[in-house]
C-alpha cells in the first residue's frame, strides 16, 4: 500500500549545492547549517554555501561536525586531523595521525576535552594543553559516543559506559548479551549506537545478521529486547533521529519511520525510497534536513503538507469534489475520472469516453451521481453501478450548482441553463448574453451568484438578475464560496477577493491588506476561515480576526496551479496540475520563530573588512556596502527587509524580495547609523528586532577649521598681493605710457630732424642754383621740369613725415625722385640703378618711413661726390617671405670712407653728420623692445690693387604685410 508522502525540496547543483556526497549535518546555535561533504566543510545560511579550509588540511573530505559551548564548530577527517572554526577561520587543533592510524574516529566535545572514540580506544585531549590525558581500552569495540546533559555515553558489545562531569570513565551497565554463538563466532558486527526517545534510552547493533534493538535503564540496570523493526532487519542503519514519539532511521534504502507505542515500534512509512541516507536533523524552524551519500540534500519544509500517490497519467487534475468524509472524485486533463480514499490511500480509476479534458464535475449526494463536463459531450456517472450516461446538454460545462429543489444549474461556454428533475433533455435557458465562468448557490439567500466575463450577477428565486459591482467597477468572478457568517466571497483574476453581504461589497482583500498576490485562483470557505490560492502561495484568512496564515512552495506547496479545494475535518485537499496534496489545518502552520537578522559582510571602497559594530573612516572611505541576512530555509530566499541610514535619511525603506545588501556611494562626512530589521508583512512591520551598525566618516582636511583658516589667510594675503601688484603694474604701465609718449615725441623730433637733414641747405642751395642757371640761360623748360620734380620730392617727404610706415614701393618711388634730382645736380655724371627681387609684391610690404634715403644720401655726399667721373650707385631690394625681412644693398664706387674722412678733415668740418646721428638714434628707438630688429652693416670695398673701390651698406628691415 502506498502512503502519503510529505513534500520534499531537493537541493542540487542548480541551488548552489557544492557537492552531492554528504556525511554529516548539524544546525548551530546561530541557525547556520553545517555540512560535512566529500569536498569539505560548508556553512549554509539559507542562501549561500560557504566553504572552510586551511593549508594544513590533508585532503578535502570531513566527516564529523560538532559545536562546543563557546560556539566553535569542530570537524575531523579520516587522516586524524581535528579542526575548529573561530572568528570565521578554520584552525588545526591537533593531528592524531599516529594514534588513529587511518581509522575514522567519532568524537564529542565535553567541558574542556575533546573525546575521540575509535574501535578499541578512547582518547581524551585537553583543549588548553592538547595533552592526551587518558586512554581507555576495550576488547569488544566502542560504539559511537552519545552526549546527553553533562554525560557522554559510550557502548560496546557487553556494556554501557559513561564519561561523567568530573571526567571519570566508568562502566555503568553490563548488557549481559552473548558475545559469541555456539560455534564461537562473534554475535555482533559494526559499531553499536545509542539513541533516546522521550525518556527512554535504546541500544542498536547488528547482531546475528540482523539489526537488534534494546531498551536499557541505567538506574534499574535493565536491558530488554524491543520488537517491531522487521522491515529494517537487514538494512544498514547509518543514523537514528528522534522526532517526538517517532524514530527516523537513515538507511541505504531510504528513511524508515517508526512510532513507539506501548513498548513496541510500529512502522509508519518509508520516505525517499532507494536513496542512501547519511543523517537527518530538524532545524529551529521545523524543517527536516536529510543528507545523502550520492543524491545531494532533501529538505522537508513541512511534514504536514503531504502528497497523495496518484497514478502518473492522472496527476494533471482539472476538477475535484468531495463524496464523503474520506473520499474524493477527481477529473484529469487526460479525460479520466478517479476516486481517492484518503483513509486507506487507495485510488480507483475510470475511463470516460473521449480523451479530451474534464472541464468540470459535481457530485450530487441525493442521487449519488456525478455530473461531468467535457468538450462536445457531458456525462452522468452513477456511483452505485459506475455506469456512464452521455448527455449533450452539459457539454463544455464550466460549473454545476445543485439547488434546494434538486434542480441543477449548468454553465457552459455561452449560457446559463436550469435542468429540472434530473432530466438533462429538458432544460430552461436562464441567460445567454455573455460567457459565464463560475456559479455558487447560496442556501442562506436562496440565490445563485454567477461570475461572467463582464460582471458578477445575482439571480434571486424568480431568476431575476441583479448586477453587483464595487464602486461602479465590474467584478470579474473566478471562484465563489460562502463562509458561516453569511458572507459571499468572490475571487478575481487580478483584483484580489471581494466579500459581499446584502448585495454590497463589505470587504476587499488585496495584496496591500495582506494577500501575497492580487492574482487569485480558487477559494473555499471553511467555517469562518477562507482558503485562498494565488500565484504566489496558499493562504488561510480568518474572516473575523482578519489574520492571515501563508504557505508557499518553500513551505512545501507543490504547485500554485490549483483546480479545486475540498474541506475535510482536519485536512484541506487541493487538486493541482501535479496531483493531489493535503494541508493539515492546524499543524501545517508551524510556530513562527522570529528569524534574527545578522550582518554578513561589510565592504569599504569595494574591499571586504572585518565586521564590527563601529567604524572610523577617512573622508575618502565613503563607498560602503553592507550585507545582511537571516538564517532559515524559508526566510532567506524571499524575505524583505526594512532599512534606513540615520544621519542620511530617517525614513524606513523596504527592500525588494530576496535582496540582502545595500550600497552607499560617495557619502559626505558625518556620523551614520545603519539599521535593518526583518519585514514579514504589514502587520509585523514594527515588531522585528533592529540590528545596527555605526560608522563615522571624517571630514577631508580641506574642510577642517584649521585648514579653512589657513586658506582664508592665504586668500586674503593673495588678494592684498594681487591688488598691490595690480597697482604696481598700473603704475608701470603709466610710466611706460609716459615713456612711450616721450619716445613718440622723440620719434617725431627725429623725423623732423631727419627731414631737415634730408632737406639740408646744401641740397636746397644746389637745387635752387640749378634752377637759377636754367632761367639765366633761358632754358625755361628744364627749369620748370627741375622745379616740378623738386616740388614733388618736397611734398612727398612732408607727406611721409606724418606716417610711421610706408610701403616698400613708396620708398622706392621716393628714392627714384630723389636720385633724378641728384643726377641733374651732378650734370648727368651719375649712373644709378634701383632693383627689387623676391616672391612678394613691394606694394604689400610695409617698412618704417624715411629709413633708406639717409644711406643713399651718404653714398652720394661722401662717396660719389669726390669722384669726378664714372659715378655709379646701385640700390637692390630683396624681399624674403620666409624670414619676413627686406634686405637693402646700397653699393657705390666712390672714394670710400677713409678717403672721405680725409676730405672732410681737409675742409675743417669735423663735426658728426647730423643726418647720420639722427638715423642711428632713430634705429635705437625703432628696435626698442622688438624681437626682430633692423640691422645695418657697412662694408668697405677694395679692388685687386687693394685700393678702395667704394662702399656697401646692407640694411635688413623686418616687414609687415597688409
Amino acid at each position: 500500500m502506498k502512503a502519503q508522502q510529505p513534500v520534499s525540496v531537493h537541493l542540487t547543483e542548480k541551488d548552489g549545492l557544492p557537492d552531492k556526497e554528504f556525511y554529516n549535518i548539524i544546525e548551530d546555535s546561530n541557525g547556520f547549517i553545517w555540512l560535512c561533504a566529500d569536498k569539505g566543510l560548508f556553512r549554509y545560511d539559507g542562501k549561500i554555501f560557504k566553504n572552510y579550509s586551511n593549508p594544513e588540511k590533508r585532503g578535502l573530505s570531513v566527516f564529523g561536525v560538532k559545536e562546543d559551548q563557546y560556539g566553535r564548530i569542530w570537524s575531523n577527517n579520516i587522516t586524524g586531523q581535528f579542526f575548529y572554526l573561530e572568528n570565521n577561520i578554520l584552525h588545526t587543533f591537533i593531528d592524531l595521525k599516529v594514534q588513529l592510524k587511518g581509522e575514522l574516529a567519532t568524537f564529542e566535545i565535553k567541558d574542556n576535552f575533546l573525546i575521540v572514540c575509535t574501535q578499541l580506544r578512547i582518547y581524551r585531549v585537553n583543549l588548553d594543553t592538547k595533552k592526551i590525558e587518558n586512554v581507555n581500552l576495550s576488547k569488544h569495540g566502542f560504539g559511537n559516543p552519545f552526549s546527553f546533559n553533562s554525560t557522554v555515553y559510550v557502548v560496546n558489545s557487553d556494556s554501557v559506559s559513561a564519561i561523567t562531569k568530573n571526567n571519570k570513565f566508568q562502566n555503568i551497565l553490563e548488557t549481559k548479551l552473548k558475545l559469541r554463538d555456539e560455534n564461537g563466532r562473534s554475535n555482533s558486527s559494526g559499531k553499536a549506537e545509542i539513541f533516546k526517545l522521550g525518556t527512554q534510552f535504546f541500544y542498536l547493533q547488528f547482531r546475528q545478521e540482523r539489526n537488534a534493538f534494546f531498551k536499557f535503564n541505567v538506574s534499574q540496570k535493565s536491558f530488554d529486547y524491543v520488537d517491531g523493526f522487521e522491515e529494517v532487519a537487514k538494512e544498514r542503519i547509518q543514523h537514528v533521529f528522534e522526532n517526538e514519539d517517532e524514530v527516523w532511521l537513515s538507511t541505504t534504502s531510504g528513511v524508515w519511520i517508526y512510532k513507539y507505542v506501548e513498548d513496541q515500534f510500529l512502522f509508519q512509512k518509508q520516505l525517499l525510497k532507494g536513496r542512501d541516507i547519511s543523517k537527518i536533523i530538524k532545524d529551529k524552524d521545523d524543517n527536516y534536513w536529510i543528507t545523502t551519500i550520492n543524491s545531494g540534500i532533501y529538505v522537508l519544509p513541512n511534514i504536514y503538507i503531504e502528497t497523495y500517490p496518484i497514478s502518473e497519467n492522472y496527476k494533471n487534475i482539472s476538477g475535484i469534489d468531495k463524496i464523503n468524509d474520506h473520499t474524493l472524485i477527481f477529473g484529469s486533463n487526460n479525460g479520466g475520472i478517479g476516486f481517492y480514499d484518503t483513509k486507506i490511500n487507495s485510488e480507483t480509476l475510470i475511463d470516460i469516453p473521449f480523451k479530451n479534458s474534464v472541464s468540470s464535475l459535481k457530485y450530487d449526494p441525493k442521487k449519488q451521481v456525478s455530473y461531468i463536463g467535457k468538450d462536445r459531450y457531458g456525462f452522468i456517472l452513477d456511483h452505485n453501478t459506475l455506469k456512464i450516461e452521455v448527455t449533450p446538454v452539459i457539454s463544455s460545462a464550466k460549473s454545476f450548482s445543485i439547488l434546494n429543489d434538486d434542480r441543477v444549474l449548468v454553465l457552459n461556454y455561452r449560457s446559463v441553463m436550469l435542468v429540472s428533475q434530473g432530466d438533462f433533455h429538458n432544460f430552461e435557458q436562464i441567460s445567454d448574453d455573455s460567457r459565464p465562468y463560475t456559479s455558487y448557490f447560496s442556501r442562506t439567500d436562496n440565490a445563485v451568484f454567477v461570475g461572467k466575463v463582464d460582471d458578477l450577477v445575482k439571480y434571486d428565486s424568480l431568476w431575476k438578475p441583479k448586477i453587483i459591482r464595487h464602486k461602479n467597477t465590474p467584478i470579474y468572478g473566478l471562484s465563489i464560496t460562502e463562509t458561516k457568517n453569511d458572507i459571499i466571497w468572490v475571487s478575481t483574476f487580478k483584483n484580489g477577493v471581494y466579500g459581499i453581504k446584502n448585495d454590497s461589497v463589505i470587504h476587499h482583500l488585496t495584496k496591500a491588506k495582506g494577500l501575497v498576490s492580487d492574482h487569485i485562483g480558487k477559494i473555499e470557505a471553511d467555517d469562518r476561515y477562507l482558503w485562498v490560492t494565488t500565484d504566489s502561495g496558499v493562504q488561510r484568512y480568518h474572516t473575523v480576526t482578519k489574520q492571515y496564515k501563508t504557505l508557499t512552495k518553500r513551505d512545501g506547496i507543490i504547485s500554485y496551479d490549483i483546480s479545486g479545494i475540498e474541506i475535510f475535518e482536519d485536512k484541506v485537499v487541493f487538486a493541482s496540475n501535479v496531483g493531489l496534496f493535503s494541508i493539515d489545518k492546524i499543524k501545517a502552520f508551524k510556530r513562527q520563530t522570529q528569524p534574527e537578522v545578522y550582518f554578513s559582510q561589510v565592504e569599504i571602497n569595494q574591499e571586504a573588512v572585518v565586521i564590527k559594530p563601529k567604524y572610523e573612516l577617512d573622508y575618502n572611505q565613503n563607498a560602503i556596502k553592507i550585507g545582511f541576512n537571516v538564517n532559515g530555509f524559508q526566510f532567506s530566499q524571499n524575505v524583505k527587509y526594512a532599512i534606513r541610514l540615520l544621519g542620511f535619511d530617517s525614513h524606513w525603506v523596504t527592500t525588494e524580495s530576496g535582496r540582502n545588501s545595500m550600497n552607499y556611494n560617495s557619502l559626505p562626512a558625518g556620523n551614520y547609523t545603519f539599521q535593518v530589521k526583518l519585514f514579514l508583512d504589514n502587520n509585523d512591520k514594527g515588531k522585528a528586532e533592529i540590528k545596527t551598525l555605526q560608522f563615522s566618516i571624517k571630514r577631508p582636511f580641506w574642510k577642517t577649521w584649521w585648514f579653512i583658516s589657513i586658506v582664508a589667510f592665504l586668500v586674503l594675503s593673495s588678494i592684498v598681493l594681487y591688488f598691490r601688484r595690480k597697482i604696481k603694474k598700473k603704475e608701470q604701465q603709466r610710466q611706460l605710457e609716459v615713456s612711450k609718449l616721450s619716445l613718440d615725441n622723440e620719434m617725431v623730433n627725429l623725423k623732423l630732424e631727419n627731414l631737415r637733414s634730408q632737406m639740408n641747405p646744401h641740397f636746397i642751395f644746389n637745387a635752387l642754383n640749378s634752377i637759377q642757371e636754367y632761367i639765366v640761360l633761358n632754358q625755361k623748360k628744364l627749369a620748370s621740369e627741375f622745379l616740378g620734380k623738386f616740388a614733388d620730392l618736397i611734398r612727398t617727404y612732408l607727406n611721409h613725415s606724418t606716417k610711421g610706415n610706408i610701403t616698400l614701393q613708396e620708398e622706392i618711388d621716393c628714392l627714384q625722385m630723389y636720385l633724378e634730382l641728384e643726377k641733374l645736380r651732378f650734370e648727368d655724371k651719375l649712373q644709378y640703378k634701383i632693383a627689387t627681387s623676391g616672391s612678394v609684391n613691394p606694394d604689400q610690404v610695409n617698412i618704417p618711413t624715411m629709413l633708406i634715403q639717409p644711406y643713399v644720401e651718404n653714398a652720394l655726399k661722401h662717396g660719389l661726390l669726390h669722384r669726378k667721373t664714372g659715378r655709379v650707385l646701385k640700390v637692390d631690394f630683396f624681399i624674403n617671405d620666409n624670414t619676413h625681412t627686406v634686405k637693402c644693398m646700397i653699393v657705390d664706387n666712390g672714394v670710400g670712407r677713409e678717403q672721405a674722412e680725409k676730405f672732410k678733415a681737409r675742409s675743417l668740418k669735423n663735426h658728426e653728420s647730423f643726418a647720420t646721428k639722427a638715423t642711428q638714434d632713430r634705429l635705437v628707438l625703432l628696435n626698442y623692445g622688438k624681437q626682430k630688429q633692423i640691422g645695418v652693416t657697412i662694408t668697405d670695398l677694395f679692388g685687386e690693387d687693394a685700393k678702395s673701390s667704394g662702399t656697401q651698406v646692407e640694411v635688413v628691415i623686418p616687414f609687415t604685410t597688409h
